[in-house]
């Protein structure tokens, strides 16, 4: 059974609410359910980092300096409830300028690989967007987890996901191209199934 040691995560619509083009340190919340399981995985040794697309500044909607703005506030509100990331990488580019690091091309992994020791094998992406799956599937990563915060409902129609049924916080799909491994609801209910994943290879590894 896979490890997983890293998880990587979008910022928009995943780890915080979805604002158009944020660029207001004051409209960053985070999204509800997701200090528990992150503090456990933190616990039993996961490290988690940030990897989004802000083309607001290549659409010269906000500036760099807006973004740090906006970044030294999630990262306020992290510490605020015990969590915290290991790291983090921003496309600022737009669409048009072919970037290599816009999701879903792999340039963002390669820089937080190559400065963090990180391993695909061992990683695993959490996304609202199919850009975010496509971005996973491309590196090679363990596993991909598309939420339904932020666009993730209106993607997973896109990619023809079933829809959960009313009980269901999150469902293992299976293996199709382009679709993920998981959907959940939140990035809290997809950590907290890892939570579950997690301990039952420490009771394993026990036995």
């Amino acid at each position: 059974m896979t490890t997983i040691t890293t998880i990587l995560l979008d910022r928009d619509g995943t780890l915080i609410e979805e604002e158009h083009y944020l660029s207001d340190p004051a409209l960053v919340r985070l999204i509800p359910g997701i200090a528990t399981p992150w503090k456990t995985l933190a616990g039993r040794g996961c490290r988690f980092f940030l990897a989004t697309n802000q083309s607001g500044i290549g659409r010269g909607l906000f500036s760099r300096e807006d973004y740090e703005k906006v970044h030294a506030r999630l990262l306020e509100l992290l510490r605020d409830h015990g969590m915290n990331l290991s790291g983090a990488a921003l496309c600022p580019h737009a669409p048009v300028e072919n970037c290599s690091c816009r999701k879903p091309g792999t340039g963002l992994w390669e820089e937080l690989a190559g400065k963090y020791g990180l391993w695909p094998e061992q990683t695993a992406m959490a996304g609202d967007k199919a850009a975010d799956i496509r971005f996973g599937l491309a590196a090679g990563f363990a596993e991909t987890a598309l939420v339904l915060s932020g666009h993730g409902r209106e993607e997973a129609l896109k990619l023809g996901l079933p829809p959960l049924a009313d009980h269901e916080n999150i469902r293992h799909l299976p293996v199709r191209p382009g679709w993920p491994r998981y959907q959940a609801r939140t990035l809290g209910h997809y950590l907290s199934d890892l939570v579950q994943r997690t301990a039952h290879q420490d009771n394993a590894h026990r036995i």
